[in-house]
């Protein structure tokens, strides 16, 4: 019996099939490189360091910054919705993050017939821990997250660490490594079904970071807390860079300009030394994505650092702003705008230039976005 793929009556020579399975096979190829993969996946940047000096008419900018030089050839515009994961997937997550509550009561804090979808949750009152599906995605154990932990976080005593971090050198918290930390990660990182980096900055809380911060609060605000930590208190706060075909989604967001709003895009983790995951969080999580503009080469480096140069010849830096540009990165800058209580989002390829805020916590950068494609300027910022 003679098999063929399109029209059996009339039969199809043998090199024209070869040539039409060809072709689909490359058609798939194509298309499986520009759809976003299922399930969580990693993704390791290339880390090179850039260091010059920019006269900018008379200002003077010193680029000491790390590029990651693993980019795609090609970028576009998206939009995106908001992705929800089901019941079934969530309680997955949660047997992954903290295992025996998987079986958590699902509440409906609002009635289900107006928000089918965005309402419900998995909430165990009494053991104070609960998970969420959709714009607010995580867990958390709620009872635990408490004035005690917020009092001993609260200033910045923290050992910090940015990328690239050599887990090796990461201070050692009494009962837990960074690297075994990191282990303990994994699976709950896999189960969140996301494209994650590895992480933007370390912070770890030991006793005498807790005990410090403290004493700041108290001199702050007049008070007299008298708080006390064990060795089992102590805790890894972690950020994570959510990624989009093969680039990282702008993470400063959370703030509106105009009539849209930058999503937040990171993933921030609280893991204590016992082993115990305090807190997973990450908004704007985005599903089905769909290109609307053709597909571009982006700028290099080289020409966005040239109209980077014009750029800075025409402004000047804010007094706290320090003019030094520490990192340099392509990413996806994702507008969020909202359709009744359900969020959109668009996707827009930027170069992104990072320099220090000094007025602001350290995680916090002065950004400076453009435009992959054309070099615009995105006041953002």
């Amino acid at each position: 019996m003679r098999h063929c793929l399109i029209d059996c009556k009339k039969g199809f020579p043998m090199n024209h099939k070869r040539r039409f399975l060809s072709f689909l096979l490359l058609m798939g190829l194509l298309l499986s490189a520009h759809l976003p993969s299922a399930g969580a996946s990693s993704y390791t940047p290339r880390w090179e360091h850039i260091q010059r000096e920019l006269d900018c008419q008379g200002q003077k900018i010193v680029i000491d910054a790390i590029t990651d030089t693993n980019l795609p050839e090609t970028v576009c515009e998206y939009k995106a919705s908001q992705r929800v994961m089901t019941e079934e997937k969530l309680r997955k997550f949660v047997s992954v993050a903290a295992p025996g509550y998987e079986n958590m009561p699902l509440v409906w804090p609002r009635s289900p017939e107006r928000d089918p979808y965005y309402a419900w949750s998995l909430k165990d009152e009494e053991a104070g821990i609960s998970a969420s599906p959709s714009i607010a995605f995580g867990l958390e154990r709620y009872l635990e997250v408490d004035e005690q932990l917020s009092i001993g976080t609260l200033f910045d005593f923290a050992h910090f660490y940015k990328e690239p971090i050599d887990p090796n050198i990461v201070v050692s918290l009494k009962g837990l490594s960074y690297p075994e930390a990191l282990k303990l990660l994994d699976p709950i990182l896999a189960a969140t079904e996301l494209s994650l980096g590895e992480p933007q900055f370390v912070k770890a809380y030991d006793l005498d970071a807790f005990t410090s911060s403290q004493k700041q609060y108290n001199e702050t605000f007049q008070k007299h807390n008298s708080f006390t930590w064990q060795a089992s208190d102590e805790l890894y706060i972690l950020r994570y860079p959510v990624y989009f075909q093969d680039l990282p989604l702008y993470a400063q967001g959370g703030h509106i300009i105009g009539d849209k709003m930058i999503a937040r895009t990171f993933l921030d983790i609280t893991l204590r030394a016992d082993g115990t995951l305090l807190e997973l969080h990450v908004d704007s999580i985005m599903d089905n994505p769909v290109a609307i503009s053709p597909e571009a080469k982006p700028l290099s480096l080289e020409q966005m650092l040239d109209i980077y140069t014009q750029f800075s010849s025409s402004i000047i830096l804010p007094d706290y702003v320090e003019p030094r540009v520490r990192r340099i990165s392509l990413e996806y800058l994702v507008w969020q705008h909202y359709t009744g209580d359900i969020p959109a989002y668009h996707l827009v390829p930027v170069w992104c230039f990072y320099l220090p805020d000094l007025g602001a916590s350290k995680e916090h950068n002065y950004v400076q976005c453009f435009n992959a494609i054309t070099g615009e300027c995105l006041n953002i910022d």
